[in-house]
C-alpha cells in the first residue's frame, strides 16, 4: 500500500502544474516589480550624487570613502558631480557640501545638528558631542552655537579677517619654509601653518612653534579620517588602534602645555585684556 501512495501515477501532474504556474508567476511578477523599484529609487532624488544601482552605489560610495579617506574621497566626488552633492555613508544617504555659501548658511542655522561618524570613533579622538562640527548633541549644540554665530558677525569677524590678512603676509614673506628641495610649495602646510598662527592670535596669544604642531596636527587629522568611519569591531582591536592613539596623545599634549602657559601668564599679568 505505501508503494502505492508513493507511485506518482496517483497523481494528477498537469493539474498540479496549473496550480504551481499560477503562483510562480506573481510571485515572479512581484520581484520584478521589486527590483524595478529599487533601480529607480535614485530618481525620488534630485540632488546628483552616484546611482543607487540595486543597493550597490551604497556599498561603493562606502568603501570609496574608507578606502581613499573622507577629504580624497570628497575631492573625487566634486571633480564628478559639483559642490553639492549626495553619496551614502554606513548605508545612510549623505550630503557633501563644498560650496562656502551653503556651510556658512548650514552653520548659521540652528535646525542643522547631525553629522556622520562613528561613535567609538569619535570618542577616540576626543571629538564626540563636543566642539562645533561634529557634534550631535541638540542641547550642547544650542550653547556652543551662539559662541560660533559671533565669530562669523560683527566685531569679531571683523577682527578675525584683519589677523587672517596679516597672518598671510607674514607667511608669504617667509614662503621658503613651506618649499620642498625642488622648489615647489606645499600649499597645504602653508595654510596649516596660516590657520594656526591666526587661531593663536585670537585665541592663546603665546610663542608657539608652528612647524612642530602642525605636524602633530596633521597627525591627528590623519587619525580622525582613518577611525571616523571605522565599524565598532574596529575598536576592540587594540593593536590596529595603537598607532592613532599616538598621533591623538601628542597632540593632546601639545595643546595641554600650550593652555597652562597660557593660565601661567593671566595668573601673572598686572591686567587682563
Amino acid at each position: 500500500m505505501l508503494l502505492e501512495v508513493l507511485n506518482p501515477r496517483h497523481y494528477n501532474v498537469t493539474s498540479m502544474v496549473s496550480e504551481v504556474v499560477p503562483i510562480a508567476s506573481i510571485a515572479v511578477l512581484l520581484l520584478t516589480g521589486f527590483l524595478l523599484l529599487v533601480w529607480y529609487y535614485e530618481d525620488t532624488s534630485s540632488i546628483p550624487g552616484p546611482s543607487y544601482f540595486l543597493g550597490i552605489g551604497p556599498l561603493i560610495s562606502h568603501c570609496r570613502f574608507l578606502w581613499m579617506g573622507i577629504g580624497s574621497a570628497c575631492n573625487y566626488y566634486n571633480k564628478m558631480y559639483g559642490e553639492f552633492m549626495r553619496v551614502w555613508v554606513c548605508g545612510e544617504e549623505t550630503l557633501i557640501i563644498s560650496k562656502s555659501s551653503s556651510m556658512f548658511h548650514v552653520m548659521k542655522h540652528s535646525h542643522y545638528i547631525s553629522r556622520f561618524g562613528s561613535k567609538l570613533g569619535l570618542q577616540f579622538i576626543g571629538m564626540h558631542e563636543k566642539g562645533i562640527i561634529f557634534n550631535n548633541n541638540p542641547a550642547l549644540w544650542k550653547v556652543v552655537r551662539p559662541f560660533f554665530t559671533k565669530a562669523l558677525s560683527g566685531p569679531g569677524l571683523v577682527r578675525m579677517v584683519t589677523i587672517c590678512a596679516d597672518s598671510i603676509t607674514k607667511h608669504l614673506d617667509r614662503l621658503e619654509e613651506v618649499c620642498n628641495d625642488l622648489g615647489y610649495v606645499d600649499v597645504l602646510t602653508l595654510m596649516r601653518r596660516i590657520m594656526l598662527d591666526t587661531s593663536n592670535v585670537l585665541f592663546l596669544g603665546i610663542p608657539l612653534d608652528e612647524s612642530a604642531i602642525v605636524v602633530k596636527i596633521q597627525g591627528y587629522f590623519d587619525a580622525w579620517q582613518a577611525l571616523l568611519l571605522k565599524p565598532d569591531i574596529f575598536f576592540k582591536i587594540s593593536w590596529l588602534c595603537r598607532k592613532y592613539e599616538k598621533s591623538v596623545k601628542d597632540l593632546k599634549d601639545a595643546m595641554e602645555i600650550l593652555i597652562e602657559e597660557k593660565r601661567h601668564r593671566i595668573s601673572i599679568a598686572e591686567k587682563l585684556e
